[in-house]
């Protein structure tokens, strides 16, 4: 027998009714995944700007310190003095002194005539001076003490009593001190400067104590000056022939020139320090000049001594010694 179920009191429910909470539920969670969505999107946003601005900070500290550090360091000690001009009155001359540190001190003295009307003289005691001729530079500190000094040696003329060829004149020589002495030529053609270079036997404390600078010399005075290019002027004319007495050292005679010129080694066997000539084994003699073969400082006297020559075509010649850091200028002669 069936029975039919019956419901009191209530209606029967739908399948809404029944399984709507799971619509729901689904709805809730979706909403939820997407809250989370966007919590963890502005999460990642607000960590992407922490981020850059730690790199920001980071960076503007370190430019901080570089900048603080460049300021605060000290700072260096400058490499490139202009000491300016000094005036030495008893022989009428001007000189400019530039120093220089480059791991060690080195100078650069001009010295010129103060008038124009001096450069006779000047260019015939620089081109062929009659004895060596000594420059004392005086470097100062700040208090007017004595940073450092240098004695610096011109030595004398490559050809005792007889002319001077120009262009040997304006050619670099190398002092008995070690430093080099160049003359240059003016706008009118004549020796209006020599230049002397070398090292200056300052240290870097002593280096960064300069202040100023005078020197001294026993270069002659205006008269001696002119008496010398009297006697040059005069030398001169008397030694237009180089077949004349005048040219004639010892029984040598001044070579004029030269077909080409002509390089080699030698070696010195005999000299003849009045006359300044030095004669080597191949026949060859050159005039060296008296002060080279009398001063004992240079080691030209002692013989036999291996040199190297090389003459140009006007016979003007630079001789080096082997062994020896002494180079010296010569002229060829028969």
């Amino acid at each position: 027998m069936s029975m039919d179920r019956k419901y009191v009191g209530a209606s029967k429910l739908s399948d809404e009714d029944l399984y709507g909470f799971r619509a729901t539920i689904a709805q809730a969670a979706v909403e939820q995944t997407e809250v989370k969505k966007q919590a963890n999107s502005a999460n990642a946003a607000n960590s992407l700007i922490m981020v850059l601005l730690i790199f920001v900070l980071v960076a503007i500290a370190g430019m901080l310190i570089f900048v603080g550090t460049d300021w605060l360091k000290p700072k260096g000690e400058s490499l490139y003095l202009d000491l300016g001009t000094q005036r030495y009155e008893p022989a009428g001359l001007g000189g400019r002194l530039i120093v220089q540190w480059t791991g060690s001190a080195a100078y650069k003295l001009t010295i010129d005539p103060l008038d124009p009307s001096q450069i006779n003289g000047f260019q015939a005691m620089v081109a062929n001076p009659p004895h060596a001729i000594s420059f004392r530079l005086v470097v100062k500190d700040n208090t007017d003490g004595v940073a450092c000094q240098k004695d610096i040696v011109i030595p004398s003329g490559p050809v005792p009593g007889g002319t001077v060829n120009p262009a040997m004149a304006m050619s670099p020589r190398d002092t008995p001190t070690g430093d080099k002495m160049q003359n240059s030529a003016g706008s009118n053609g004549k020796i209006g400067e020599t230049v002397l270079t070398g090292s200056l036997s300052c240290d870097l404390d002593a280096y960064k104590r300069i202040a100023g600078w005078e020197f001294f010399t026993d270069f002659p005075p205006l008269s001696g000056q002119k008496d010398w290019q009297k006697h040059e002027d005069a030398t001169a004319k008397k030694t237009d022939n180089s077949d004349s007495p005048a040219h004639s050292f010892g029984g040598y005679y001044l070579v004029k020139s030269i077909p080409t010129t002509i390089e080699g080694d030698d070696q010195i066997v005999s000299d003849n320090p009045s006359k300044g000539v030095v004669s080597t084994s191949s026949g060859k003699a050159f005039l060296v000049g008296t002060a080279i073969l009398t001063n004992p400082a240079l080691d030209w006297q002692i013989f036999p001594a291996d040199i190297h020559y090389r003459c140009d075509k006007t016979a003007m010649c630079l001789l080096t010694r082997l062994n020896s850091r002494t180079a010296v200028h010569a002229r060829l002669v028969k």
